[in-house]
């Protein structure tokens, strides 16, 4: 791991929000008519493919025994959280599984105290606590306008589940980068993440119609350069730093809802969403 005081990690992180928030919306279209065991093999199988491709560039490191082997365990909190997380966009409205997921930097902060030994700056606390309070004004809104009719409390269960498997994991890459380069670290996770879910994606197999296998290799790509984004920014940051960028996914899931599902946003929305640009601009100022 190397700490960069710049605002590169973090620019890097948004990137990476913004990318796979457009991988969520395209899951969630696909998940309509696939079950969610064929959508995580598939999304994980297109990212080795076409990270395996990146992997034939001449200055590619690549992958050890000990880069699959810790790929492995990292990779059983990746399929917990893509199972957790496809299951609750069949359960909720996009905008509003995103908004359950952000409980996931408080779980990210601590799981990152704990095994990584970091120090929880005030400032990082504080960016948390503002951007999570968005969150919540976001969600009474919808409550007591009576939005959320139409959504399954499942799947608030299942997306407070998949928060804590994701900080897990994050933090986990974390600490993996220090031994491991990017590329390496991300390919060997999409192969094992591929692998542990092939015997449940046979079970629920539905032959996929030719649009929806280009789907799934956009899929895959907008994947693999998400996770390849955020690992190089959780290899240059702390996490506490990068924590709250996660809150911008709301920004575009407001965005792809309305887009795609019909999903507009409200007054509500807005006022959440300004607290939440908030405490991500916090985290650009250079740590001391």
């Amino acid at each position: 791991m190397k700490t960069l005081a710049s605002p590169l990690p973090v620019m890097a992180a948004v990137f990476a929000v913004a990318v796979l928030s457009t991988m969520d919306a395209a899951i969630k279209a696909v998940s309509l008519a696939h079950p969610t065991g064929q959508v995580v093999f598939l999304r994980y199988l297109a990212g080795f493919v076409a990270l395996g491709l990146l992997m034939l560039l001449p200055a590619a490191g690549r992958p050890t025994v000990g880069t699959f082997q810790r790929a492995a365990v990292r990779a059983l909190f990746i399929l917990s959280t893509a199972f957790l997380f496809f299951k609750t966009l069949t359960l909720l409205p996009l905008a509003e599984a995103v908004a359950v997921s952000f409980t996931a930097p408080f779980f990210m902060v601590f799981a990152a105290r704990v095994l990584l030994k970091e120090a929880v700056p005030p400032s990082a606390w504080l960016a948390i606590s503002i951007g999570f309070l968005g969150v919540v004004v976001m969600l009474v809104g919808r409550l007591s306008g009576g939005e959320a009719v139409g959504g399954d409390p499942l799947g608030y269960v299942t997306g407070i589940a998949c928060s804590v498997t994701y900080a897990i994991a994050m933090v986990m890459t974390r600490k993996d980068s220090g031994r491991d380069t990017v590329l390496a670290l991300v390919l060997a996770q999409n192969a094992s993440a591929a692998l542990f879910s092939l015997p449940i994606a046979l079970i629920v197999w539905t032959p996929p119609e030719p649009d929806a296998l280009l789907l799934f290799a956009v899929i895959g790509a907008l994947g693999t350069a998400g996770h390849l984004a955020f690992a190089w920014a959780y290899a240059h940051a702390p996490t506490a730093r990068l924590a709250p960028i996660e809150y911008t996914g709301f920004l575009w899931a407001g965005v792809f809802g309305a887009v795609f599902f019909g999903e507009f946003p409200t007054l509500w929305t807005f006022l959440g969403a300004a607290l939440i640009v908030g405490a991500c601009l916090m985290v650009f100022r250079r740590p001391a």
